[in-house]
């Protein structure tokens, strides 16, 4: 096995133990003193989630494509556009299917129902498997935002993006790592997730990102044409 999915592997490892930890430890505790601070911290989480949000980043990346395909050719900065929106619609997707599939409760549901944190897998205990996920379905389908808690699509698209300019400028990082810690502090600050859903929205997007660029390699000439 090679250095660097070892490099991969601890780093995925890492990452979920974070995540279960949190879950455990931190999350709770934190929804609930940003609920009821929610009158400071809300409206300035919710400005600054703007950061994460994906549209941006995939417009970025059509207009930029089609800019140096057919108005300024130039191969370098088409592909570092086409490796943007690609990285960007398949995180996007796979955060939306883990979502469904985790079904975790947003922390606003704090706010109303101190039982209502965790997911809707395990909220009846005694139902069957098929009960649990009927229900489930069911309130996915009735309640969706309610429930896409897990992983933050905001950090999923701020992590994706941030792992991109580090594969293209990695000597701007000074650049980079603040505009994502900005961007993934925001959706707490909102009361929009937990803790540990940021983190799974870290784990996801950097994830998506590598695999996508290992796929895409072949695109460009040499890593020096890819950096700047």
């Amino acid at each position: 096995m090679g250095y660097a999915k070892i490099k991969l592997i601890t780093f995925t490892f890492i990452m979920l133990m974070f995540i279960l930890l949190s879950y455990f430890y931190v999350d709770q505790d934190v929804a609930l003193y940003f609920i009821k601070y929610k009158q400071t911290y809300q409206n300035i989480g919710r400005r600054l989630s703007i950061l994460g949000e994906s549209q941006w980043y995939i417009g970025s990346a059509i207009i930029g494509m089609v800019y140096y395909s057919y108005i300024q050719r130039d191969r370098l900065y088409r592909n570092r556009f086409l490796l943007l929106l690609n990285v960007n619609l398949f995180s996007g997707v796979l955060s939306i299917l883990f979502k469904i599939i985790i079904g975790r409760s947003r922390p606003w549901a704090l706010e109303h129902n101190i039982n209502a944190y965790g997911f809707l897998f395990t909220q009846n205990e005694h139902f069957t498997w098929l009960q649990r996920l009927d229900y489930q379905i069911t309130m996915l389908l009735e309640h969706t935002t309610l429930y896409e808690s897990m992983p933050s699509g905001h950090a999923t698209t701020t992590a994706a993006v941030f792992t991109y300019m580090m594969i293209l400028f990695p000597k701007k990082f000074y650049i980079w790592v603040p505009i994502a810690c900005t961007s993934l502090v925001a959706r707490v600050l909102a009361n929009a997730h937990y803790v540990g859903d940021l983190l799974s929205g870290i784990l996801l997007g950097t994830l998506a990102t590598l695999f996508v660029y290992s796929k895409m390699k072949k695109k460009f000439e040499n890593n020096k044409e890819l950096k700047a």
